[in-house]
């Protein structure tokens, strides 16, 4: 402390308070005799702290003027936003006088003191209106407990720098810190403290499915985390999330352009081993492969080309494996509803897919143009194309007859239904519904039941919901029948299907010893 600022301290401490009008002598010698050299002082031992200009300060004005004029004179912001209340109104004009401040260089608003949602706001629109400056910091000093608590939230959910003015030497009698005593204070975002536990909120919303969420959580911490490799890692998180939040809703495209993106910036990073997902990189190059094969359906549908989605294995079989894993998600989320639909709709792609190796596409039947096995039918392949058709004619009027116990026909339709199309299959001998005639049987006898059960669920014909019971039943026949489909197609079921698991970022190996650990040795 400077000798006249210790004489003057001196002098004030020795003013008499007994009376009103002597507390009010004491307050005006504070004013006109100390603030000036108290304020010289603060800016003396504070300014090595300041590396940067301040844009932009919002401060919250409490009953005390005198920290609000030391951190304004020694931050010299562009701009101010004051945020006061009723009963302190009338401290801005001590401020405004103190600082020398212009109109045009402060805005003020009027806030509740007890309120913490109207201080988020008004925070939040000059942040806004501002444009999101990098360089803005709000002081908290003064106000209400509610208010300056309030301010520092914002503060660190948009990510800014909070100050304060404080002291460790407040002398209680005065009512006032002891003059060059004050000091300015940095506070961390407290996401450099808690980012570990805000981390791993995101990340269990991965083992719940719920993408969306995760990918919003991840989006403010890729923003607001102190540590740029931490932020690098929810980066990587991030795209992940978003990646499986489209995958899972079938939008493919964005899909692909999400996961494409992770691999990308992981192998740009790729000398970070230990880096979250890093161990993860070949099964997140193997799900872009099966994405890029996917992105190729809208084009085809918006072509016209549906067909050769059938004919095309690599589309085909990644799509057929994509609605089994979006099945058993919505059943481990309880949704039996929607994962039966999901399973018969893996149900029909069986049908097409097998249906297609004979040529015969289901919303555009061409029975003269009929593909067949020889091994399986060699009557038909002897057989003149008008012939075959017969034949055709009389196999499906015989075994509707013995499937639903009453005569028959032979119809051929133009588009036919999922029961139909397996009934062909059963006629063209398709190892896939067909062993010999017994067990043909009773397997589309199965399927007529699934039907039967699907038709039942609300998202079909309806009214009330597929029980758990019907439901396991219902995927029992359907994962039984995918995996002798991948047996047929020469497809290793097992194998395969691993690539198609969602990745949990709380059970790779890089999480646990990286991204704790490096948060907390953030924070220390």
């Amino acid at each position: 402390m400077n000798g006249d600022l210790q004489k003057m301290t001196d002098e004030w401490m020795q003013l008499e308070r007994k009376t009103l009008e002597q507390r009010k002598i004491a307050e005006e010698f504070y004013e006109h005799n100390l603030m000036n050299l108290i304020r010289d002082d603060y800016i003396l031992r504070n300014r090595k702290k300041v590396t940067e200009k301040v844009d932009y300060l919002v401060i919250s004005v409490g009953t005390s003027y005198e920290p609000i004029v030391l951190n304004i004179s020694l931050f010299k912001p562009s701009k101010i936003l004051f945020l006061y209340t009723q009963k302190t109104e009338g401290i801005l004009d001590k401020i405004v006088q103190f600082c020398d401040l212009s109109i045009s260089s402060f805005d003020k608003s009027l806030v509740s003191e007890t309120d913490p949602i109207s201080i988020y706001q008004k925070i939040k629109d000059a942040y806004l209106f501002w444009g999101r400056p990098k360089k803005m910091y709000i002081d908290f000093t003064g106000g209400t407990k509610a208010m300056s608590a309030a301010a520092a939230m914002a503060g660190a959910v948009i990510d800014v720098q909070l100050i304060y003015a404080g002291s460790d030497d407040y002398l209680s009698d005065f009512r006032k810190p002891k003059p060059g005593s004050e000091t300015l204070y940095f506070i961390e975002n407290p996401l450099s403290v808690f980012g570990d536990l805000e981390i791993e909120k995101a990340f269990q919303l991965f083992g719940q499915f719920n993408f969306a969420g995760a990918g919003q959580r991840l989006k403010v911490l890729q923003e607001t985390l102190p540590d740029p490799d931490i932020r690098q890692q929810m980066e990587f998180a991030y795209l992940l999330a978003k990646a499986y939040e489209s995958w899972d809703a079938l939008d493919l495209v964005p899909a692909c352009d999400f996961m494409t993106r992770l691999d990308r910036s992981l192998e740009r990073d790729q000398r970070k081993r230990t880096f979250l997902l890093m161990d993860q990189r070949s099964q997140i190059a193997r799900q872009k492969e099966i994405l890029e094969e996917m992105k190729k359906i809208p084009e085809l549908i918006r072509e016209k080309k549906n067909f050769q989605i059938l004919q095309t294995d690599s589309i085909i079989h990644s799509l057929m494996f994509t609605l089994y894993q979006n099945a058993l998600t919505r059943e481990k989320q309880e949704k039996y509803d929607m994962a039966t639909l999901l399973f018969y709709r893996l149900l029909e792609m069986i049908e097409q897919k097998r249906l297609a190796r004979y040529h015969l596409f289901v919303s555009a039947m061409n029975y003269e143009d009929i593909q067949y096995t020889v091994p399986y039918h060699p009557g038909y392949a002897e057989a003149e194309p008008q012939q075959r058709i017969q034949l055709l004619k009389n196999d499906m009027q015989e075994i509707k007859e013995q499937l639903f116990g009453k005569p028959g026909n032979g119809y051929l339709p133009d588009q036919v239904s999922l029961l139909e199309g397996f009934i062909i299959l059963f006629a063209f001998r398709d190892p896939i519904v067909y062993r010999n005639e017994k067990e043909g049987l009773n397997a589309l006898k199965r399927i007529r039941a699934m039907v039967h059960l699907r038709n039942n669920s609300i998202f079909a014909h309806g009214l009330g919901p597929v029980m758990s019971e019907d439901f396991m039943k219902f995927r029992s026949f359907v994962e039984k029948l995918f995996i002798e489909f991948c047996k047929i197609e020469q497809i290793p079921f097992y194998k395969t299907m691993q690539s198609y698991c969602w990745i949990d970022p709380m059970k790779t190996t890089n999480y646990a010893s990286n991204v704790e650990n490096a948060v907390c040795q953030s924070s220390i």
